[in-house]
């Protein structure tokens, strides 16, 4: 089984999800209920997560916290395997409970919040358990409201801080916000995620990328190759005109024999871009695609009998590799 892409860092910020086996239900009755939120009041006090949301469905629950310390998947073990004991005990059974592994999706930053929030706490409306979320009493939604005692990692200020200054209008104010995404149905913030792992801005999602083409591909984790920043071919053009001294017209029209500035272009476009080798002849003035093949093959082997052909080339895959990769968290 392919393994999910897991990025843990300080301060990460993520909506996690975890399902029963074959959508099976995780939670029988209240005592089950009761079971796994002290379990997650005790994970998340001891792995020191700030939560903003979370609810529990019969069958799957959602999370939406920050690590201060990259411990997710350390603070999900023990919330899942330790729930999973618990009811196999109960109900005499054996065998995973829970579907896999978890999910995850790591978000640019805190401004998702409301939106995030809202779409967790109105699971059971849209599951049509309950009319009004605050009828379900197994979310953080009521938390929000201040009917009961919020565990003290619960961070709901937060997000109401973001309606106004004042509590109570805060509250009120989220409540209305609630409300009409359950009669409006407004579309899923998910919806924009990108690649099932990221949730943010365009230039937020290409830094993580362009990191990810840093690290070395991980085995059986085929997310890693698929979401790593690849250089386009334009990108690969850019980077061989300046380091051959060459106008990118050059490169891209064939109208000369021994033209090595061309023959590194089409070489690195078709080892490092995403694009399609018929689609890389295009691009290369109209090429067919024996043809861009055949300029791989003799790059290829010049790099394995001219030592400064193929240190040239591995300095250009490394800049374009690197280029750009100025992300901070």
């Amino acid at each position: 089984m392919a393994r999910p892409l897991r990025i843990e860092i300080d301060g990460g910020l993520y909506h996690v999800t975890s399902r029963g086996w074959q959508r099976e239900v995780v939670v029988r009755d209240e005592r089950d209920r009761q079971r796994w939120v002290e379990l997650l009041d005790r994970v998340a006090t001891r792995c020191g997560w700030r939560g903003f949301a979370w609810v529990l469905m019969s069958n799957h629950f959602h999370l939406y916290l920050r690590t201060p310390q990259p411990n997710l998947s350390a603070g999900m073990h023990d919330l899942n395997s330790g729930y999973a004991s618990y009811f196999n005990r109960r109900y005499g059974r054996c065998g995973a409970l829970l579907q896999g592994r978890f999910k995850a999706v790591l978000v640019e930053d805190e401004s998702h919040a409301l939106e995030l929030s809202r779409y967790v706490h109105l699971n059971p409306v849209r599951a049509r358990l309950v009319e009004r979320p605050d009828e379900y009493g197994w979310s953080s939604y009521r938390d929000y409201l201040g009917s009961r005692q919020a565990p003290a990692w619960l961070d709901w200020e937060t997000v109401l801080g973001e309606l106004a200054k004042d509590r109570s209008r805060a509250r009120r104010a989220y409540r209305r916000f609630v409300e009409a995404g359950g009669s409006q149905s407004p579309a899923s913030p998910l919806e924009a995620v990108v690649g099932g792992m990221f949730l943010g801005s365009g230039a937020w999602v290409d830094r993580w990328r362009r990191r990810l083409a840093l690290k070395p591909l991980r085995e059986g984790v085929p997310a890693h190759r698929q979401l790593a920043w690849r250089p386009t071919l334009a990108d690969v053009v850019a980077a061989v005109s300046e380091a051959f001294d060459v106008e990118p017209a050059e490169v891209l029209v064939s109208r000369r024999h021994g033209n090595e500035a061309r023959s590194a272009a089409i070489y690195l476009a078709r080892r490092v871009a995403v694009e399609a080798v018929g689609t890389i002849g295009e691009y290369f003035g109209g090429v067919t695609s024996a043809a861009v093949s055949k300029v791989v093959a003799r790059a290829e082997d010049r790099r394995a009998r001219d030592r400064a052909w193929d240190s040239r080339l591995a300095k250009l895959w490394e800049r374009l590799r690197t280029s750009g990769d100025s992300a901070k968290s």
